[in-house]
């Protein structure tokens, strides 16, 4: 299947809204969600259907906030933080 976002083809695509992108764009969007993704894929999951994100460019607009309304990030991601 082909990423919405760079149009390469990848096996392993994440359905955001009605796109469909590859883990190297999350990453490189979204850092913290990258990380709870590449460590947590429950947790992500969890977070983007609480937070009902509609496309990639709402993706993109996550904060660490919203997340943190959530789950929380430290015990999650076992941060010193």
């Amino acid at each position: 299947m082909r990423c919405d976002n760079c149009s390469k083809e990848d096996q392993w695509l994440e359905c955001i809204g009605s796109q469909f992108i590859c883990h190297k764009c999350i990453q490189k969007e979204n850092k913290l969600m990258g990380n709870i993704l590449r460590t947590h894929m429950d947790s992500f999951t969890r977070i983007m259907k609480k937070l009902n994100i509609q496309d990639f460019e709402g993706f993109k607009k996550i904060k660490r906030e919203d997340v943190k309304e959530i789950i929380d990030i430290s015990k999650t991601l076992n941060l010193k933080y």
